[in-house]
């Protein structure tokens, strides 16, 4: 029995190391993304330094929503990003990105501009040049 919980311990434990180490997203090229996901319908220009900027204030994960054409922007733990101070109701569906992979698509995109897109079925995806960001998760329920 005791090495049954040794194991059941080892196993825990690297799940939930694991998971706190998760990479959400993954880039396409953006003619895939658009075959995937299908058109955008609406988007939102930001610049990619700023971005870029605001990934110095969250460790893990990046937030985004948009809401009646205003881009929103929550970092760990859903702390307010952009606008700075913005209060956001638990309840509101955010869409959670790595900051590593955010980071890599604006390497990988290399303009000076990246676009939050609100694409069919309500896809949130981000792009930047010929990259395109998806796989993102909801929070709630997956917030951290």
């Amino acid at each position: 029995m005791g090495a049954f919980k040794l194991v059941l311990f080892a196993f825990i434990f690297s799940f939930n190391l694991s998971w706190s180490q998760n990479i959400v997203g993954k880039e396409y090229t953006m003619v895939d993304a658009d075959n995937i996901y299908g058109p955008v319908i609406t988007s939102v220009q930001i610049s990619s330094n700023f971005l870029i900027s605001l990934t110095n204030s969250t460790v893990n994960f990046i937030m985004f929503r948009i809401n009646n054409g205003n881009l929103i922007i929550l970092g760990d733990n859903r702390k307010s990003l952009h606008p700075s101070g913005i209060k956001i109701s638990p309840q509101d569906e955010m869409r959670v990105f790595s900051v590593s992979l955010l980071k890599k698509l604006i390497s990988d995109g290399n303009e000076t501009n990246t676009k939050i897109e609100i694409r069919n079925n309500n896809i949130l995806t981000l792009t930047n040049g010929n990259y395109t960001l998806e796989m993102s998760w909801p929070c709630p329920p997956t917030c951290d």
